[in-house]
């Protein structure tokens, strides 16, 4: 009966499972990976108050994005996510961000990537490797003022001393010394086997 039940219930479950698998993963369409990126990277920059800064000189490193185009692009208030994919593009294609802007490429970057016959999925591997090192970054600078703020004093050498204090801690929860043998006649005390 429980070898019939058990059968049952596997059945049961495997052909309520079926649709689910022949579905196959749901990616949310081929714009999802990329926008997720240029979202994370805009809460990047909201995270403190240094994200800017950060995305910025990393924007200069990374995609080689030169200082007026940053400038023009927050003149224009555009977001750090958008910034990061127009100075992907920008390094491929060598536009400014100007051109680009007129040409409507915030409208939906990944078609603009793909009219510029630039790969898709290279632009969002760039982005969440931008992103990666991004967080890297602000780890490290976050570690890095960690380490400045607490002030490690250094302890003194103790060699052979430091024994003798953890001795006399030891001994302190020791009961108070009595005499183990107790001496009742007269005589000398001498060495056994003499």
């Amino acid at each position: 009966m429980r070898i019939r039940t058990f059968l049952g219930l596997l059945i049961v479950f495997l052909a309520s499972g079926v649709p689910v698998f022949a579905s196959g993963p749901s990616n949310g369409g081929p714009n999802a990976a990329p926008t997720n990126a240029i979202a994370r990277l805009d809460r990047e920059a909201t995270t403190n108050v240094e994200g800017p800064m950060l995305l910025a000189s990393l924007i200069e490193k990374e995609y080689g994005t030169s200082e007026e185009e940053l400038k023009w692009a927050m003149a224009q208030k555009l977001s750090w996510g958008e910034i990061t994919a127009l100075a992907y593009i920008q390094a491929t294609t060598g536009k400014s961000f100007a051109q680009m802007n007129q040409e409507d490429a915030r409208h939906d970057f990944w078609a603009y990537a793909e009219n510029a016959g630039m790969s898709r999925d290279k632009m969002a591997l760039s982005l969440d490797g931008f992103l990666k090192m991004t967080e890297r970054e602000r780890n490290s600078r976050i570690f890095d003022k960690l380490r400045a703020s607490r002030k490690v004093h250094p302890l003194p050498d103790l060699g052979n001393g430091f024994g003798l204090f953890q001795e006399a801690l030891d001994f302190r929860s020791i009961d108070t010394a009595r005499p183990t043998k107790v001496y009742t006649g007269p005589g000398e005390l001498g060495k056994v086997g003499q």
